[in-house]
Order: structure tokens, then C-alpha cells, then sequence
């Protein structure tokens, strides 16, 4: 499967601002009700966080969700799924699913190797439910809109499915046409003893990537943490300085 260029273009990215999709926007929480108890502050949303992609750290404890913030349109859709659609007549499809969250190197590595087993790579993309069932903690830290927008982003990406079965069945993939089922070696653990891909092996079409980036997304916390009073104190400068921009600009 031959890569495209590049799912964005440059006009695309301008005029879609993510994730700031609502005119005109609602006024940010001050700076000073950013710092109250009431508020989520940076080391609550990754507090505790030692999931990941291994999926071992949250030890399967199912919080509460936080309540998402996020307006995605499907003007934003169209525009991150551009080069996606329907595979081709006769084309080989992989199908790959996981959390994807906090999109990062490694997972485009990956995604580019399930690429290149078949002309056409599907993506599952799991409900942040399932996530956060499987992680725990305050997994995931981006939402399901927020995580399928970034994997339609990917140049390897051929289409994505959303909210996919945790368990593989035989009629998803007779009807999406599966050829191949692959999975890394890095992976969340099951709340069972089931595999998830049980079907898949017993067809004979299951694959596994061996995971050979060392990136993760308890890589990426463990940077937050080891950088929060840092990042804090930027965060609070930028809420000042959006605040006064808003209120210059819609008289808030």
C-alpha cells in the first residue's frame, strides 16, 4: 500500500482549528478558577496515569469519564479523512484496532508496517469506555473524537471503524472483508481470560507486529510529570493571555 503525500494540506489545516470549532466561543475559565479545587488541573488528568500502552499501570481501575469539551463538525471529519474511502475491488484489507491515544510516533510506525501486509489498512478506534475499562486511571486523556481524528490524520490510514467490538467476530470481518488481523506486541491487558482475537487466529489470518518504538504513552506521561510545574506555569500565562484576548475581541 502506497502512502499518500499527505492527508492535510496545508489550506485544510488553516482553516480547521482544532479543536476550537464554535464561533463565537464560550470565555475561558479564568486563571484564577483554573487553580481552585473544583477545576481539572494538569496532574489530575495525567495523575496516577501508569497505563499506557502496556496497559499494566492503570490496573484496570474504571474512573469516572471526564466530560469532553470537544465540538469536532463534520466539516472537521471530512477534512482529516481526506484520501480515505471505500477499499478498491479485490483489495487485501488489515484491519489493526486500538486506543491510539495521545497519537505518537510509534503508532504511525506501526500503522505503516500493518500498511504494507495489504493494499488497504482499516483502523478500529475503541470507545473511551473501553479505554478507560481496560487502562483505568484517567485513561484516555484525549477522547474518542479527538483519537479518530488523529489516526484519520495518518497517511497510512485507509478508513477507520469507531467503537469496534473489543472481541473480534467472525461477521465483522466477512463484513468489512478482512484479509488480515494485526496486533503489536505491545498491547493492553484483557479483563479476562479471552482473546481478543481468538476468531482471527482460529482463521488463520491474525499477524503479529513486533513493537519497536520506544515511545509510549507512559513515556509521554512520565515527561508531563517530570515537567508539570513547568508546563503549569505556562498554561496559567496562556489562560491570562486567551482571556484578555477574548475579552478584546467579543467584549466578554
Amino acid at each position: 500500500m502506497a502512502p499518500r503525500a499527505s492527508r492535510l494540506s496545508a489550506s485544510s489545516r488553516a482553516s480547521c482549528h482544532w479543536p476550537k470549532v464554535c464561533e463565537p466561543p464560550l470565555p475561558p475559565a479564568s486563571a484564577s478558577a483554573a487553580s481552585s479545587p473544583s477545576s481539572t488541573s494538569m496532574s489530575s488528568v495525567v495523575g496516577g496515569a501508569g497505563g499506557g500502552e502496556g496497559g499494566e499501570g492503570g490496573e484496570g481501575v474504571e474512573r469516572p469519564l471526564r466530560e469532553s469539551k470537544f465540538l469536532p463538525t463534520s466539516t472537521m471529519y471530512r477534512l482529516f479523512a481526506d484520501g480515505c474511502g471505500a477499499p478498491p475491488t479485490g483489495a487485501r484489507v488489515v484491519y489493526v484496532d486500538g486506543g491510539w491515544d495521545m497519537f505518537h510516533a510509534g503508532h504511525v510506525a506501526f500503522l505503516r508496517e500493518a500498511a504494507a501486509l495489504g493494499d488497504f489498512l482499516l483502523v478500529g478506534v475503541h470507545s473511551d469506555a473501553v479505554v478507560n475499562r481496560h487502562r483505568g486511571c484517567n485513561f484516555p486523556l484525549l477522547n474518542q473524537q479527538e483519537r479518530v481524528l488523529s489516526v484519520l490524520a495518518c497517511r497510512h490510514t485507509g478508513d477507520v471503524v469507531i467503537d469496534p467490538p473489543w472481541y473480534l467476530t467472525r461477521e465483522m470481518i466477512a463484513a468489512l472483508n478482512i484479509a488480515v488481523v494485526a496486533h503489536g506486541t505491545t498491547q493492553d491487558r484483557n479483563m479476562d481470560d479471552r482473546d481478543p482475537y481468538e476468531v482471527a487466529r482460529q482463521m488463520g489470518i491474525f499477524s503479529t507486529i513486533p513493537s519497536k518504538h520506544a515511545l509510549t504513552v507512559d513515556a509521554i506521561v512520565g515527561r508531563i510529570h517530570a515537567n508539570h510545574d513547568r508546563i503549569a506555569t505556562k498554561v496559567e500565562k496562556k489562560m491570562v493571555a486567551e482571556q484578555q484576548y477574548y475579552k478584546e475581541r467579543y467584549r466578554l
